[in-house]
């Protein structure tokens, strides 16, 4: 296993190994914990925004034998070693394998938000200290009709810096509606 600042040399590992093909975020994380079968890169782990919101992705073939929860894993005591205060992840809740992944390492939910018809995350936190605990409650003014307003304007404004502040790098992200987000607000 192995941290690595992400540059243009892992960028290129990780699209050869179709990695980055599926979740191109990973690009976008200023580090990531990487596994390796052979010279192969099995599965990388990746950590960066303003939010300090991590991405995880395994290669198709190495699915199933815990490298996920491996380098998820190392990425969170790596995040505690550096002296973050909290880090958060988005998660699908329709993605029952990485629900399960990141639960069982400790991620608590935040705010659910439907962003689009297709778009549908849960925010997950660990907070490591005071500070990012106080930061965790201060977020979970989303999981409130009210805030789910305040947020999806806030999205919709910032929407051309959006993606660098949440680590999302795919294709298409559509402009958010924000009668859409708010119409669909779900308390968790």
């Amino acid at each position: 296993m192995e941290i690595i600042k992400v540059n243009a040399n892992l960028i290129n590992d990780l699209r050869m190994c179709n990695i980055s093909t599926n979740m191109k975020s990973l690009e976008s994380c200023d580090w990531v914990v990487i596994e390796k079968d052979n010279d192969e890169i099995s599965g990388a782990a990746g950590m960066g925004g303003f939010f300090h919101v991590s991405g995880i992705q395994v290669s198709k073939k190495f699915r199933g034998k815990g490298i996920g929860k491996k380098i998820q894993k190392e990425l969170i005591d790596e995040c505690d070693r550096r002296g973050y205060s909290f880090i958060t992840v988005f998660n699908d809740p329709r993605n029952e394998n990485s629900v399960k992944l990141h639960d069982s390492l400790g991620y608590k939910k935040i705010f659910r938000i439907h962003y689009a018809d297709n778009i549908v995350n849960d925010v997950k936190g660990i907070a490591f200290n005071r500070k990012g605990s106080a930061i965790i409650r201060l977020l979970k003014i989303f999981n409130t009709k009210s805030g789910m307003v305040l947020l999806a304007i806030s999205i919709k404004l910032l929407f051309s810096i959006f993606p660098s502040l949440i680590i999302y790098n795919e294709d298409g992200l559509p402009q958010p509606d924000i009668k859409w987000i708010v119409r669909n607000f779900e308390k968790i």
